[in-house]
């Protein structure tokens, strides 16, 4: 379920020339906006208002004609506008040309500098959000692997395909259960005794259950230590708890039969659950932040900031979603022009901050302006 490789993305920062397209533009996964062609159409307007940047730059129409190449066959690639996802993200350069489909809106907007920008693609690869959900039925076990942006169902070897799957019969006086094989198992048989006479069906769920709970424990969750997330109806969810094994189950879940949902509708579901858990760790680093706000370690002024993600001493960086400091910083000399307006061989501060930050190991969070330190656009805890 990666997005883009950290290689990608440090690929995309480290790269310099001196016309470096970034084009970002919002999509669509079904609807008119599909059947009418209306992303691609977004695609060409900006890539002919890059083209009239390129022109008041000097560049000749061959050159620009070979930079933008690239990009109007992407617009004229029917069959790729068919299956898109909530964003895009386009990089152009001499001899460079990345696509990235983004699970998560972005605004439309594009950059001519001299490196990428590559601020809107931060939560697809700072994000660690890890969990999975499991959707139980009498005729069905159903389990996903989760992050931040969508559901990738796991086919996992063994789990059992309902409670058919579990065949009980008595032999002589001691009931056994015996296991017809699973989800891509070999059909083989296996044996558990059960000396308790007939079952009832709440009985029987649980012995479902378990070897539900058995093997996912064996082929995924021994070593994980992130949420589980339990869908079905209501009576079946206390059950499966009383026999797991996993001691990361979230307390809530969704309620209701959910078998035949689609994983869309599943992950909206999920994400409203697991929200307070994936947001404790930004909160976490803010705590962080206010606790020293008083001593050297935190700064939400440009001017200590920016150096400071250049020399490797930023720790946390907080970043302002769609905001911009513009100027220029020569690190081997220390200097820092900031302007007010976008001038001519002008980078994006932020931008750059950003990726300097990530580069030095350090944290980037983008976040909305509600939520940045003292009203900022732009603050960081050190390191040093």
């Amino acid at each position: 379920m990666e997005l883009i490789s950290k290689e990608e993305f440090k690929e995309l920062i480290n790269y310099h020339g001196n016309n470096c397209i970034s084009i970002y533009i919002p999509t669509h996964r079904a609807g008119v906006e599909v059947n009418e062609k209306q992303d691609a159409i977004v695609l060409k307007n900006v890539l002919q208002a890059v083209n009239a940047d390129l022109q008041k730059k000097g560049l000749n129409s061959q050159t620009i004609e070979q930079l933008l190449k690239p990009g109007f066959e992407l617009y004229n690639n029917e069959i790729f506008w068919n299956s898109q996802l909530d964003g895009l993200a386009v990089f152009m350069a001499d001899d460079f040309f990345k696509v990235i489909q983004l699970p998560f809106a972005v605004n439309e907007e594009s950059y001519l500098n001299n490196s990428f920008y590559i601020s809107p693609l931060l939560p697809a690869i700072t994000n660690n959000e890890e969990f999975y959900l499991l959707v139980l039925s009498k005729s069905d076990a159903i389990f996903f692997q989760g992050n931040a942006f969508g559901l990738q169902r796991l086919e996992v070897e063994g789990l059992p395909n309902g409670m058919d799957d579990v065949v009980h019969f008595e032999e002589k006086e001691d009931q056994q259960l015996f296991r017809q094989g699973g989800k891509g198992g070999t059909g083989s048989a296996s044996f558990h005794g059960h000396g308790e006479g007939q079952l009832d069906d709440k009985a029987n769920l649980g012995i479902y259950f378990q070897e539900v709970d058995k093997t996912l424990f064996t082929e995924v969750l021994h070593d994980k230590h992130v949420p589980l997330v339990l869908a079905g109806v209501e009576y079946l969810i206390p059950i499966y708890k009383g026999v797991s094994k996993y001691n990361n189950i979230a307390d809530e879940a969704i309620t209701g039969s959910q078998e035949h949902e689609s994983p869309h509708v599943l992950f909206t579901k999920v994400r409203e659950i697991l929200e307070p858990y994936f947001e404790q760790e930004t909160k976490k680093r803010l705590e962080n932040y206010y606790n020293q706000i008083a001593t050297p370690l935190t700064s939400s002024m440009p001017d200590k900031v920016i150096p400071a993600s250049f020399y490797a001493q930023v720790s946390d960086l907080f970043i302002c979603k769609g905001e911009h400091i513009w100027g220029r910083f020569n690190e081997a000399d220390n200097q820092l022009e900031i302007h007010t307006e976008k001038q001519d061989g002008d980078e994006c501060l932020i931008n750059q901050a950003a990726a300097k930050t990530y580069a030095n190991g350090g944290s980037v969070y983008l976040l909305e302006r509600e939520q940045m330190p003292k009203e900022s656009i732009i603050a960081a805890f050190m390191r040093y």
